[in-house]
């Protein structure tokens, strides 16, 4: 039978007879009819309706509402039309066949009527999509609320879809997306190619991240990750430190390419969220992206790039065992870390000479650590001068790296436009920024066991609970900076700016408790409420009053055709929801900078170290390369190879093989090694004059 029922409605107005016509029958029919036969009568058309889909999805039947228009059309789809019910006592069922003419299935999986949504599932699908649920848990949601749910998960997707474009309605992608950004009241900017409409770089930031930079300034992290987007444009993330030691997002950045004039332009664009001009981060934290590192130097002068160690030590592994015997890279892979992690610069060179040492063998490894990062970068990375520079222990870029995996957990794929994308973010950061105002909370209520000491009494409640632990930790090196004259480093001090083991053990012997000032600022800050402080001059940066008056008397000073273009300039920022801007029309190329062995590509004047992977990688494909060369090398030599002899191995064969190449049979070859002793007996001054004197009797 066709997997529907047919049926017709009337035109009476009280009582109607619902002929259901359920199929034809044939041998492996099975008959229904007393599953849809019933007595009972319906007050309105939508109650036999329901009643008639429900016993048909309880009996595996897929109960389908047809209408005709004509008899004819009637007659060809076997639709029987209704009759006012005699009694006028309301609607009634009349099975006119119940007869289904194959087997039932166990269940109507897969069958996209029976897995329509309902209005309330619907609903649902859209509350959970708010919420960035992936499609296959919204899925299991609807099965576990009802068990009997046959959905399919495209019908899922078709629903979000109807969602979005309901939700986004005439705007395009850019204007949709500059909707919301103004709604939720972020900065940003954005600037187009030079040629036409399409988007170049977008930079945002949310309004509490703005406020956390300059409340915490002084270490930044950045770095930029792919496949968030159906562009496959980089995308630029700028993290920070709270004093809780929690991480926030600074900004993003949607780019074009990772080219130092694009970073130049984000990072200026970063320089405008700081509300005082003097304050610039001191510690810009970064992996070896010389184009990034130029544009740090740039736009941050006075600031310190460090470069991640956890980068430099996975690609110096990478290499180590490329280059150095297996037996000797453990030995030598703990000498670079002891390196690395040289406090002073007589320590750094007493560790390099032992390196060198180690390296005697191994000369194009020693070559890679020095030429790639120990001449060029040494004081962005190695302790004896980076732990004179205010870096609060953030040495690697792993808290960006763990933001990105965070921000890509709520994207949930690389296909979604930069709305999508937005939406995750912005979701994202209000998770964030309420953990980080919990954190400052947990600092007035929650106090450690190991603080409740008379010497933090100063410091319970004025300083984070993160700095507490770091002093104390700091403490527990008494004992040992006492016994070791001169082993302290005041690393504590010029790193983390906090007391290091040596001044906090002669407050202890005069029995003075830390003081709140002995703690650096960026500790002591615990609440983002209030307004940020300004500079004098912060009022009159933000005056318009003259522009405007400007802008109006050059308006009034056009003609008709300039007071137009002028006014389309305007309007494009006093009303950025109907800007012209568009996405870019297709996946451009984003990782096409100078590898270290090739050539340059146009335009791209950097090259950025690859990571451990990006090695592991190389090799495997430069293994493969070199595999199929020697297959194709040895397939185009085989035309011009005339002659093979196979000669019998049995210890001559070298002499063998000669005889044959010169004219004789293999057979000759006892003449050959005849001929080549007397020559090396008659001329034995000379070879031993080329290759020594022969030690074997």
């Amino acid at each position: 039978m066709p997997n529907r029922n047919s049926w017709g409605k009337g035109s009476g107005a009280h009582g109607m007879e619902v002929p259901l016509q359920i199929c034809r029958k044939n041998d492996t029919a099975i008959d229904t009819t007393d599953a849809f036969t019933t007595s009972e009568r319906f007050v309105t058309r939508e109650e036999v309706i329901r009643w008639v889909k429900e016993t048909g999805i309880n009996n595996k039947v897929t109960v389908i509402i047809t209408r005709s228009e004509t008899p004819k059309q009637a007659k060809e789809e076997e639709v029987t039309k209704s009759t006012p019910a005699k009694d006028g006592s309301g609607w009634k069922v009349d099975v006119k066949c119940g007869v289904h003419n194959h087997g039932l299935p166990d269940r109507l999986e897969g069958h996209s009527f029976v897995g329509r949504l309902t209005a309330d599932e619907k609903q649902h699908v859209a509350d959970l999509t708010k919420r960035h649920v992936p499609p296959r848990h919204i899925l299991i949601s609807l099965q576990e609320r009802d068990p009997e749910n046959v959905t399919r998960i495209t019908q899922i997707y078709k629903h979000k879809s109807v969602i979005e474009a309901e939700i986004r309605g005439p705007r395009s992608e850019i204007q949709h997306l500059f909707k919301l950004i103004e709604e939720a009241n972020y900065v940003y900017w954005s600037r187009k190619r030079d040629d036409c409409e399409v988007v170049r770089d977008i930079f945002w930031a949310h309004p509490d991240s703005v406020k956390l930079l300059n409340l915490f300034p002084t270490v930044l992290i950045m770095d930029a990750t792919y496949k968030t987007n159906k562009y496959r444009q980089p995308l630029f993330e700028i993290v920070g430190m709270t004093s809780t030691e929690l991480t926030f997002a600074v900004a993003f950045a949607y780019m074009e390419c990772e080219q130092t004039e694009s970073f130049i332009w984000v990072l200026d664009k970063l320089k405008q969220l700081f509300v005082k001009k003097d304050v610039v981060p001191q510690v810009i934290l970064t992996d070896r992206d010389l184009a990034l590192m130029k544009a740090v130097e740039v736009v941050f002068p006075t600031t310190h790039n460090l470069l991640c160690r956890f980068h430099i030590n996975k690609n110096v592994g990478m290499k180590c065992k490329e280059y150095v015997m297996k037996d000797m890279q453990e030995t030598i892979g703990t000498l670079w870390k002891d390196v690395v992690w040289a406090s002073n610069e007589v320590e750094y060179g007493v560790r390099l000479q032992y390196l060198e040492q180690a390296c005697f063998a191994c000369n194009d490894f020693l070559d890679y650590v020095k030429n790639t990062w120990l001449i060029p970068h040494r004081q962005r990375f190695v302790g004896a001068w980076i732990n004179r520079v205010l870096h609060f222990g953030k040495t690697t870029t792993n808290r960006v790296e763990s933001a990105h995996w965070k921000l890509k957990q709520m994207i949930g794929d690389n296909l979604g436009d930069m709305v999508k994308v937005w939406e995750a973010m912005n979701s994202n950061l209000k998770i964030q920024i309420g953990n980080i105002r919990a954190s400052f909370q947990k600092t007035f209520y929650e106090v450690e066991h190991a603080h409740i000491s008379p010497f933090y009494d100063n410091l319970r409640g004025s300083v984070s609970r993160a700095a507490l632990r770091r002093i104390a930790e700091e403490l527990s090196r008494l004992d040992y900076v006492l016994n070791s004259r001169g082993k302290c480093g005041f690393t504590m001090r010029t790193s983390y700016g906090l007391p290091c083991a040596c001044e906090m053990g002669r407050l202890i012997v005069v029995g003075i408790p830390l003081q709140v000032v002995s703690v650096h600022l960026q500790w002591r800050i615990l609440s983002m409420e209030g307004d940020l402080p300004l500079d004098e001059e912060a009022g009159s940066e933000v005056d318009m009053s003259n522009a405007i008056d400007e802008l109006w008397r050059r308006f009034n000073s056009l003609d008709v055709v300039g007071k137009r273009a002028l006014k389309s300039r305007v309007y494009e920022i006093a009303y950025p929801t109907t800007t012209s801007l568009c996405p870019p029309p297709e996946k451009i190329k984003t990782k096409g900078r100078v590898k270290r062995k090739g050539k340059k590509p146009v335009g791209y004047d950097v090259y950025r170290d690859p990571s451990g992977f990006e090695y592991a990688d190389q090799a495997s494909q430069s293994s493969q390369k070199q595999s199929q060369a020697s297959q194709t090398s040895r397939k185009q030599s085989q035309p011009y190879i005339t002659e093979i002899v196979n000669v019998v191995a049995d210890g001559s064969c070298g002499f063998r093989a000669i005889a044959s190449w010169h004219g004789y049979s293999e057979d000759g070859w006892a003449m050959v090694r005849r001929d080549l002793d007397m020559e090396l007996r008659e001329k034995k001054d000379l070879y031993e004059r080329l290759f020594g004197p022969n030690d074997s009797k």
